[in-house]
């Protein structure tokens, strides 16, 4: 009797045992399904252009997984991006940045070097050395990237070889049309001391027939300067021009960030 009394008393704690560590790993199990669902579901409602519900649910994601905490930042930062309010996506990208591992980096700062380009785009008439500084920011943030997330030849090296390209397009255009308004002004000053010598010097001087030959054309009269800041002016606008061409997911000249992971 006592044998049966042990036997059914060993029985039950096995039982509680068993019934303790089966609820312990259906709620971990449940806690890694609903985080891993929240970080789907921002990469799939980013990639249906559902840029609102790809944030809230990388939102959710932040709130219930402890772990891999950079991927719910920047996919949170990259649909903040898509929706123009670049200011918060710079928060966002810029967290995911100092927690990423290397692997994953460059990713993150392939869009955060979007947003700040962006963002220059955004105040280049009305605060052009502001917006030089951010183009610079841009810049660096591709060139600091290690050699790890971005070996030769992957598509990382490229997208950022094509961001760097771009945004220095950009940068010089800007710089050519700071450099255009200066020697505009200058040029009137001169024009106009110019055309004061010569109304003086027209009164003593006969004009010669000879003067009133055909001169050869100097590229319309155009400095080497000038056709350079047209260059990079027309360069710019180019590259303006396919972005706004360019849908979300083209390629090319990008309208919004890459897609999140």
């Amino acid at each position: 009797m006592n044998r049966l009394k042990n036997l059914w008393s060993r029985l039950r704690r096995i039982t509680k045992i068993n019934l303790i560590l089966g609820t312990i790993f259906a709620l971990v199990f449940g806690y890694i399904a609903m985080a891993t669902y929240f970080g789907t579901a921002s990469q799939v409602r980013y990639t249906s252009n559902d840029f609102p519900g790809a944030k809230k649910a990388a939102t959710a994601f932040l709130r219930v997984s402890p772990f891999q905490r950079h991927i719910g930042y920047f996919n949170r930062g990259t649909a903040e991006a898509a929706v123009g309010d670049y200011d918060a996506a710079q928060t966002d990208l810029e967290a995911a940045l100092e927690i990423a591992p290397t692997s994953a980096e460059c990713a993150v700062r392939i869009n955060l070097s979007f947003v700040y380009e962006k963002q220059a785009d955004q105040i280049a008439s009305q605060d052009p050395d502001q917006s030089q500084e951010l183009y610079d920011r841009s810049l660096k943030t591709l060139e600091d990237a290690p050699e790890e997330c971005q070996p030769k030849k992957s598509e990382e090296k490229q997208k950022s070889s094509q961001a760097k390209e771009r945004v220095e397009d950009k940068k010089q255009g800007g710089q050519a049309k700071e450099e255009g308004t200066d020697d505009s002004e200058s040029e009137d000053e001169d024009s106009q001391e110019k055309d004061s010598g010569d109304e003086k010097s027209s009164g003593d001087e006969s004009q010669d027939p000879g003067e009133d030959e055909e001169k050869p054309d100097d590229s319309s009269g155009k400095s080497e300067r000038e056709k350079k800041r047209d260059e990079l002016e027309k360069r710019r606008e180019d590259s303006e021009r396919q972005q706004q061409q360019q849908g979300p997911g083209g390629e090319g000249g990008r309208s919004t960030p890459e897609k999140p992971w």
